[in-house]
């Protein structure tokens, strides 16, 4: 009796984390993204904005490498709750990495945080760095 009380038990919880497992999952619909990805020469001009937060959420071996100046250094590598915790939600936000990945997690992380204004540098660094070298 135990043991059927136990399953039943156990069937029961599995039951409720998969509901809460698709709940979750219909409540995050990545095909509606609502911040933007924008050009090198967009993100100059965002950036230019005294408000806006700049961060790179690279490494800080990469940033003490080169970045671009103003921008403050909140490494994404080891979670994302230092940026959340960290940044304005009411203040834009431009996000860069080296080539615009972990930028655009950090993106979709802010979003769900509800940030309202948050732009990711296409290409990262190595666009910005390209861009500015020619």
């Amino acid at each position: 009796m135990k043991r059927l009380i136990f399953g039943f038990k156990v069937c029961a919880v599995a039951c409720m984390l998969l509901l809460l497992l698709l709940t979750v999952s219909c409540t995050f619909n990545f095909s509606e993204r609502k911040f933007s990805t924008v050009s090198v020469t967009e993100f100059a001009d965002y950036i230019a904005n005294p408000d806006v937060q700049l961060v790179d959420v690279r490494t800080p071996e990469e940033y003490a490498a080169g970045h671009i100046p103003g921008s403050v250094n909140i490494d994404v590598r080891n979670g994302h709750e230092e940026l959340a915790a960290t940044l304005d939600p009411e203040r834009p936000v431009a996000l860069y990495c080296r080539s615009g990945r972990r930028s655009e997690t950090a993106g979709w992380v802010l979003e769900k945080c509800f940030f309202k204004n948050v732009v990711d540098l296409k290409g990262g660094y190595n666009a910005w760095v390209e861009y500015h070298s020619k």
